[in-house]
């Protein structure tokens, strides 16, 4: 069966032309949409109305999801709640644009920013390592690099176009916040039963993935160890890049 109509896991062979062709398709799109942005920054009006529709698209794509999955007949607690860490981010992509269209609380909206910066790690690596956790029917394969392409696109039209950047510490408080989240996410897992595995708390995922090794604990502890290294590794480049 086609990979854009199975029902159930399926992961993307890694390096297969079905991965560059989706990657690079993916990239292409996120370098258009910021291209338009970085070009017209000075020119508040378009900016402004642009950001808003970015945030409004995927609010929408959400929500839309979460209504495919009905329609298919596919929606379960076990597996179709946002509750993966890509699924923050993607609602971040949303939410954040909204908030600096309307301009609510500019501590509110650094915060976001931070845990959409640091987490969305997790969207490049979806790319790198394509999971399907709950098949490809219909447009659901599409949306994978929708949703995740996305992330790293209102990331980067964040920091290019808004001026965004991740406050002194915040790697370390993101992290700090992230075990909160891991443990709250753990007890839904636990509480829904069956194959709920959001944030990975049950078992590691399907992809041959180098920073996940071992079973349940310990590829927790390995994923928190990877985590905190690439939170401060992204924070440390980020410095780095804007003095230079």
């Amino acid at each position: 069966m086609p990979a854009y109509q199975s029902i159930g896991p399926y992961a993307v062979p890694i390096l297969s032309n079905e991965w560059w062709i989706n990657n690079i398709v993916t990239s292409f799109f996120i370098f258009v949409f910021l291209f338009i942005g970085i070009k017209f920054k000075n020119n508040k009006s378009f900016i402004s109305k642009y950001t808003l529709f970015i945030g409004l698209f995927f609010i929408t794509r959400l929500l839309w999801n979460q209504w495919y999955q009905n329609l298919y007949g596919q929606w379960n607690p076990e597996w179709s709640l946002p509750l993966q860490m890509c699924s923050f981010s993607a609602m971040l992509s949303g939410i954040i644009p909204i908030l600096i269209y309307f301009n609510i609380n500019d501590k509110i909206k650094r915060l976001l920013f931070e845990f959409m910066f640091y987490w969305g790690i997790g969207a490049v690596y979806a790319l790198l390592t394509p999971q399907y956790t709950h098949g490809t029917y219909g447009f659901i394969y599409q949306d994978y690099y929708i949703s995740h392409g996305g992330i790293i696109f209102v990331i980067l039209f964040c920091i290019f176009v808004h001026d965004f950047k991740p406050r002194e510490y915040s790697w370390l408080k993101i992290f700090g916040y992230s075990q909160i989240v891991l443990l709250i996410i753990h007890f839904i897992n636990r509480s829904i039963g069956g194959i709920a595995n959001y944030f990975y708390t049950i078992k590691p995922p399907i992809v041959d993935n180098p920073f996940v090794m071992g079973q349940f604990p310990f590829h927790i502890i390995m994923l928190d160890i990877f985590a905190l290294f690439h939170f401060s590794l992204l924070y440390f480049l980020f410095k780095s890049l804007k003095r230079s």
